[in-house]
């Protein structure tokens, strides 16, 4: 038995990391675009940001373009003469200059500090609420100057009061109430940025990140909210990967205090009294996280390892031979089964199991353990 060395799987888990689950930002925003964003989440933001240059730079474009082309100059003088009024070297400049910005702004897009600053829970509510400002700029301005850009339409028409009346309050109406969409979804994604960014549950942040986020949220619910548990358990998961045990560890039992049925937390703080040479309190939160989450293959191969050290070889094979149910291409399963024949004195049962794990992974430490177990037992017989 001293030559088998467990090796378990010792990073911890979080509600949804599993399964792939939608973010916390994402399941709320749901309800606004249903079936739309958990498609468009898994675009790159940077991909977002050149879309929105894009179309903040169409308009200037469009008229730096049309200013050049419809150039006295190039006026053909058999035609009849156009209305060229709405050239102005005043709106070429600001055209220029939004274009230049716009070529900055796609620069800069692929910079580490840009990349930061995605990632920042405060990057989408700014990015919305100063699109819903400048939407509600635009119904004042255009309602002095009697003529307005609707959004809708790329902000590259348009219409007058005095020729389309229809066209420019239904304009008005429409940049009026699409700024109070884009200000509302802003507000609510200030606090939906730092809870994705705590909750995390697809691992995108830096533990450094999440543990900031959870503490912001913590220090400004308070410890009565009725989402504490969650966010204790999650600052928990955050110290964890961070290596900090004795943090994370009062973290998971406040947690459980609160929500005895945190499977997630009983998990991680069993790989942490696992790690502190705790083994009966180990393997009494595997067993309790595995009772209320029993596909959870990790929980069984440490816990069918931890039985393994502990000699309870029966008790282990079966918890391997539950995780290669539910996955049977889990070589590791296999092999540590294997182990647990040679450990029996079972060869016949051991080399069936090497052998299938050797035609598949011949490089397995496992396999090399438990090869290297049954030439020890030869060796004494």
């Amino acid at each position: 038995p001293s030559l088998v060395q467990t090796v378990i799987v010792d990073g911890p888990l979080r509600r949804g990391q599993l399964k792939g689950l939608p973010s916390l930002r994402q399941l709320r925003l749901l309800i606004v675009s249903a079936n739309i964003v958990p498609v468009f989440d898994s675009i790159p933001p940077r991909v977002w940001l050149l879309i929105a240059l894009g179309a903040v730079a169409y308009a200037p474009a469009l008229y730096v373009f049309k200013h050049i082309v419809s150039s006295p100059s190039r006026r053909d003088i058999t035609q009849p003469p156009e209305d060229l009024s709405w050239r102005s070297s005043g709106q070429l400049v600001r055209s220029i200059a939004i274009l230049a910005a716009a070529v900055g702004l796609a620069l800069f897009i692929f910079t580490p500090a840009a990349v930061q600053l995605v990632r920042s829970p405060s990057f989408w509510p700014i990015l919305m609420a100063a699109c819903g400002a400048w939407a509600l700029y635009t119904v004042p301005k255009g309602y002095s100057a009697g003529a307005i850009q609707p959004f809708v339409r790329g902000i590259s028409s348009t219409f007058e009061r005095k020729t389309q009346p229809k066209r420019f309050w239904a304009s008005i109406t429409w940049n009026a109430v699409f700024g109070c969409l884009c200000l509302w979804l802003g507000y609510l994604m200030i606090d939906q940025g730092v809870e994705d960014q705590c909750y995390d549950p697809q691992v995108k942040h830096t533990p450094k990140e999440e543990l900031e986020a959870c503490n912001r949220l913590i220090a400004k619910r308070g410890t009565s909210g009725s989402d504490y548990a969650r966010l204790v358990s999650a600052r928990g998961f955050a110290y964890h990967r961070l290596n900090q045990y004795d943090r994370a560890l009062p973290d998971y039992n406040e947690a459980l205090k609160l929500d005895p049925s945190d499977s997630y937390a009983l998990y991680n703080r069993a790989l942490i009294f696992e790690r502190k040479g705790k083994d009966d309190s180990a393997l009494a939160d595997y067993s309790a996280s595995l009772k209320l989450r029993p596909d959870n293959d990790d929980g069984l191969m440490n816990r069918g390892a931890l039985l393994l050290r502990l000699g309870r070889l029966r008790e282990a094979r079966g918890d391997f031979g539950r995780a290669l149910a539910i996955k049977p291409d889990n070589r590791d399963a296999m092999a540590y089964r294997g182990i647990s024949f040679a450990l029996e004195g079972d060869r016949v049962r051991a080399n069936q199991d090497f052998a299938a794990v050797r035609s598949a992974d011949p490089a397995n430490t496992l396999l090399q353990q438990g090869q290297a177990l049954l030439a020890a037992g030869k060796e004494k017989r």
